[in-house]
């Protein structure tokens, strides 16, 4: 039983770290990486991830969880691990998600949030090359 205990709170700090990031991400945040580091005792570290693997945060630091997190370009990514339990969470950014759901290629600088009106009316037909135009 305290395996399932401690896979349970794993993913949930997983995904808790995640969902933090990703609206971190959607407010505008600069990127980052980082890594958070929860010790046996259940004490938490937060420092600067660059150049770090989880296998030497953790062997660095006496932690028993390590979690990094990276926000690049819109985008985030979290790894995980605990003893022999990983993760990785990953998000696209808004624009390469309108990409695929469009099904255009808008250019990546390009991308500004269009009015709903707007994603209504193209979600209402298939996408063609106006569309595309419309929203870059």
């Amino acid at each position: 039983m305290p395996d399932k205990i401690g896979v349970g709170a794993f993913w949930a700090d997983a995904e808790n770290l995640f969902e933090t990031a990703r609206q971190a991400s959607q407010s505008g945040s600069p990127d980052c990486d980082w890594a958070i580091l929860i010790g046996p005792q259940g004490d938490i570290r937060m420092l600067e991830a660059a150049g770090w693997a989880l296998p030497s945060l953790l062997a660095q630091h006496g932690a028993e969880t390590a979690y990094r997190v990276t926000r690049e370009g819109g985008r985030v990514c979290l790894e995980g691990r605990r003893g022999s339990q990983t993760c990785l969470l990953r998000s696209e950014s808004p624009a390469a998600a309108a990409r695929h759901l469009l099904g255009c290629r808008l250019p990546p600088a390009a991308w500004n949030p269009p009015r709903a009106a707007l994603l209504a009316e193209a979600a209402s037909t298939p996408p063609t090359e106006e569309s595309c135009r419309i929203l870059a």
